[in-house]
């Protein structure tokens, strides 16, 4: 830790006051100034979120103060920030206190956006000194302790400022450039606004509403047989098993909204078939050919990360995205009962076993009631969620050390806590273990099937079956059942038979929690070749840090309206998305932004001018198609390629894709589907 030295001092740049009085505390330093604590040769100052903020298109050339399509696009050439007006006098402390610094401590949260909340003021004051950085995972006293001990370099974090930078000005550029254009081209007083992710994340909620709106209930059949047994003349209820139809011909055309190609799922479409089954095996012998029983075992589910809280919250509680996170930041920063909140690992560090002895005696003292459950937990035993080679930027959100502060909780504090700290406890519990049970009874060329699981030992479910999850709802679903004992090769007589009738359903609306899962996971979406390729599985709209927000805003701008805790798009929402082209409203593309992003932050060859030039390429191309929309559409030549011809390398369909990358991002052109063997492509 570095000392006075020649009267000067060495600064703790915090994100928030809180953070600042916390890390001050365990410095041992309490002189208390205005806009910061001193004391021991150590200066601890803080920000207060973003002092800066990216200057308007005015900002350059006051031309721009009016809006105007044949400004479009503006492309700043050296990129301005400006104080903001309500945390000036925060900047100007900061401003003073650097004169008097030989070193900085970059203190803010350990991500990218307190990367570049902190380095954005160093660089914006010209402070050329040397700085280190302090990796915070939780902000109770051991480890605050445990960070000042092993401070880090700070060129360790500079790349995620480079992406932070890169992620706000490609914001602005879509934001500024695009909002404008679209509000212009609407032309009726309401601003249509537009952002790099928001826009994409409105395209899923309105692409989803328009799928159930469409949607037609299609007709399907299924067969219930019930065989005779010995046990006490039980019955044995089974389930017809229709086999797959052949695939449709393209002569057949395209199915009916809502079809969804139902013979891929095993459905019976046609009644007199189901009906002819019943009157074939009425009175009938089967003859089972299957008949096993396995013990299977389920291991505890992995730890929170952001999403995975948010949607179980939303899931069991239906507390909104925003809400989860502000809950969970106040367990971090006010109260130091769960590390950092903004995480998106489900994992743990081996180090990190050395504290499950202190975790579980705080966990112990803040809620008694939990004590005898906690006696049952094995402390000894090393669940998955200890892997070093898992591990990102930050662990797993889970309970810290602090031993007190738990009946200051309001309720619904307590109860994402409670999500927490027994998702956690699970961990140290057994196996959940169940028996699978499957029997299958074939009648001449008919199968029937029955299946049953029976809970054996409850494991880690005891766990997190907690007062904050719904009560399970009393069914008579087959599946819960024992089955009766039968023998393989034993013939079993078909008592009665049943049919009934059935409908498909629609998709079901968002919630805030599957919106963020759907967010989360757009990258294990993909079914194109190429782009499958590019992009990784883990790839996503947003990040963790940001879903929540992305939420809200389309919220603010009435893009989206929430009824029953179901996310409709509005009338505004749905005309945006019909305006905007689809490389902007493109899921997969903006995923592959954020990626890039990723790239940029862990020096995976990525840079920000190869990135802002992409989002650059794409605007110049979207703007000149609304500036002139004639000249963008050209008449189609006869010889052209179109989807479905044949390869004329290989022979193979050819089929329609979105180019990633280059000067022609966003736009379409046909390519062989035999890639990567096939290289073919053709620009339509």
């Amino acid at each position: 830790m570095a000392v006075r030295n020649n009267n000067t001092f060495e600064l703790y740049l915090c994100e928030k006051p809180s953070q600042g009085r916390d890390i001050a505390r365990v410095l041992g330093i309490s002189q208390r100034n205005d806009g910061y604590i001193q004391g021991n040769g150590l200066l601890v100052s803080w920000c207060i979120g973003h002092l800066l903020e990216m200057i308007p298109p005015d900002g350059y050339d006051s031309r721009y103060k009016r809006w105007s399509i044949n400004d479009l696009p503006i492309l700043p050439q050296h990129w301005k920030l400006e104080a903001k007006k309500s945390t000036k006098k925060q900047l100007m402390v900061i401003k003073k206190l650097l004169k008097q610094c030989h070193s900085v401590v970059i203190a803010t949260d350990a991500d990218r956006e307190g990367e570049t909340i902190a380095r954005e003021v160093l660089d914006y004051l010209k402070y050329h000194g040397a700085t280190r950085r302090l990796w915070l995972s939780a902000l109770d006293t051991i480890s605050i302790q445990r960070a000042l001990n092993s401070i880090r370099n700070s060129d360790e974090t500079l790349p995620l400022y480079h992406s932070g930078l890169a992620r706000g000005r490609a914001d602005w550029l879509i934001g500024m450039n695009l909002t404008r254009a679209y509000t212009l081209l609407a032309n009726d007083q309401q601003v249509r606004s537009v952002g790099r992710v928001q826009t994409p994340t409105l395209a899923l909620i309105a692409k989803r509403d328009r799928e159930i709106a469409d949607f037609i209930a299609e007709p399907y059949y299924e067969v219930l047989a019930y065989f005779q047994t010995k046990q006490d003349l039980e019955l044995l209820e089974t389930r017809w098993q229709h086999r797959k139809q052949k695939t449709r011909k393209k002569s057949e055309g395209v199915p009916k909204p809502g079809a969804e190609n139902l013979s891929e799922r095993d459905l019976c479409l046609d009644k007199q078939q189901a009906q002819a089954v019943i009157d074939r095996c009425h009175s009938q012998y089967g003859i089972v050919t299957a008949a096993s029983t396995q013990r299977k075992k389920q291991a505890p589910p992995l730890l929170y990360n952001l999403s995975g809280l948010q949607q179980e919250a939303s899931r069991r509680l239906g507390y909104g995205a925003q809400e989860v996170l502000n809950i969970a930041q106040t367990l971090y920063e006010t109260h130091k009962l769960t590390s950092y909140p903004r995480s998106d690992c489900e994992y743990l560090p081996v180090s990190q076993f050395n504290d499950v002895s202190f975790i579980l005696q705080s966990l112990c003292k803040n809620d008694p009631s939990i004590c005898k459950l906690l006696s049952q937990a094995n402390q000894t035993q090393r669940s998955r969620v200890w892997n070093d080679k898992k591990i990102t930027a930050h662990h797993a959100i889970i309970p810290t050390q602090t031993a007190t502060g738990y009946q200051r909780l309001n309720s619904k504090e307590r109860n994402i806590y409670d999500l927490i700290k027994r998702r956690y406890i699970a961990q140290f519990f057994p196996d959940y273990e169940y028996d699978q049970s499957i029997i299958l009874i074939a009648i001449k060329q008919d199968q029937f099937k029955a299946s049953g699981r029976i809970p054996r030992i409850l494991g880690w479910k005891q766990v997190i079956n907690s007062a904050t999850e719904h009560k399970p709802k009393i069914t008579q679903n087959s599946a819960e059942k024992e089955l009766p004992a039968v023998a393989k090769a034993e013939q079993l007589l078909c008592d009665h038979l049943k049919l009934q009738d059935k409908f498909t359903r629609p998709p079901k609306h968002y919630t805030e929690g599957t919106l963020i899962k759907a967010m989360e996971t757009i990258g294990s979406q993909v079914t194109d070749k190429v782009m499958k390729k590019i992009l990784r599985e883990t790839a996503g709209l947003g990040t963790q840090a940001t879903r929540a927000n992305i939420i809200q805003t389309l919220f603010q701008r009435r893009f989206i309206k929430s009824e029953k805790k179901l996310i409709k798009a509005t009338e505004l929402g749905f005309s945006l998305c019909d305006a905007v082209p689809e490389s902007i409203k493109d899921p997969i593309l903006t995923a592959q932004w954020e990626q890039q992003l990723d790239d940029i932050a862990h020096q995976n060859g990525q840079t920000i001018e190869g990135f802002l030039q992409q989002q650059i390429n794409l605007l110049k191309t979207i703007i000149c198609q609304i500036k002139h929309p004639a000249e963008s559409t050209p008449p189609r030549r006869k010889n052209q390629y179109k989807p479905g011809d044949p390869c004329p390398d290989c022979s193979h369909p050819l089929e329609a894709r979105k180019a990633v990358r280059g000067k022609k991002i966003g736009q379409t052109y046909i390519g062989c589907t035999h890639f990567p063997d096939c290289r073919f492509y053709s620009w339509s």
